[in-house]
């Protein structure tokens, strides 16, 4: 009956979290969870064309822990590498226990053409492994990211996760894989306060908004302060920076199922 309990509890959430049927991808550890025009970091499986604004190689691990039940957790790491005219990004991310489980693999390029466009594609590989239906499967994920500087102060960010509708066919059913699309905003108010915004809109699925303020008051500390959905998921965070190292702590509260963490350590050599 133990064993069953994760499987209870996965299907509850994906209930709940209306068209959100895969949860390998992590949390932005950006507030409100609005990281699609967030210049100055990438974090893997979301926007690849932030991969523009680093310029150090830089090793990342992520754990997001959702609800505090260890069987929905995900762990990712990633690689960047900034080369002369194009980013690389390799990264790998991990969800499930031994009922059920998701793998995604995935290589990323970015190149700026000019300050108003910077270009990213990032391709997936998604596998599922599922005990139910005994074998895995597995498809090429599509995901696209742009980028581009307004003014000085202005960004504004778009990415497509799966937008040719990709799907998982098994012998008696079809896993769909949402196609995701997000459009957002970022407003440097100072050096030490940014605004952010976004929409993201799932098909099949209601329009989501993301906000969130990210303060830095001196340059070792963030503190990230943020909402997303209806209802309500509010979002706290600390970001630390002691060269070489970043350290970022995400808490989440969603009004019914309660507490989320995603932390996040990241080496910049």
């Amino acid at each position: 009956m133990k064993t069953w309990i994760p499987v209870i509890c996965f299907l509850f959430i994906l209930v709940e979290i209306k068209g959100e049927t895969i949860v390998v991808i992590p949390q932005s550890y950006a507030a409100g969870n609005a990281s699609v025009a967030r210049t100055g970091d990438w974090l893997p499986f979301h926007n690849p064309a932030l991969m523009e604004g680093i310029r150090q190689y830089t090793v990342s691990l992520l754990y997001q822990n959702r609800f505090q039940v260890k069987e929905l957790s995900t762990e990712s790491a990633s690689l960047l590498m900034p080369l002369k005219n194009i980013q690389i990004g390799v990264s790998v991310a991990h969800f499930g226990f031994s009922a059920y489980s998701e793998m995604l693999v995935g290589l990323a390029a970015a190149h700026t053409f000019d300050k108003y466009l910077t270009i990213g594609i990032q391709v997936d590989y998604y596998s599922v492994r599922d005990a139910i239906a005994v074998n895995n499967k597995g498809v090429l994920i599509p995901h696209i990211g742009l980028l581009s500087q307004i003014t000085p102060q202005w960004y504004i960010g778009f990415s497509t996760y799966n937008p040719t509708r990709q799907q998982i066919h098994y012998t008696l059913e079809t896993k769909e894989i949402p196609s995701v699309f997000n459009l957002g905003v970022s407003y440097l108010f100072s050096k030490q306060f940014t605004g952010l915004g976004e929409l993201s809109k799932t098909i099949n699925a209601p329009l989501e908004w993301r906000f969130g303020f990210e303060y830095q008051p001196v340059e070792l500390l963030t503190v990230r302060l943020g909402g997303y959905g209806s209802p309500l998921v509010s979002t706290l965070g600390i970001g630390l920076k002691v060269n070489p190292f970043r350290v970022n702590v995400n808490i989440e509260r969603h009004p019914v199922l309660g507490l989320s963490s995603v932390a996040g350590l990241q080496y910049c050599f």
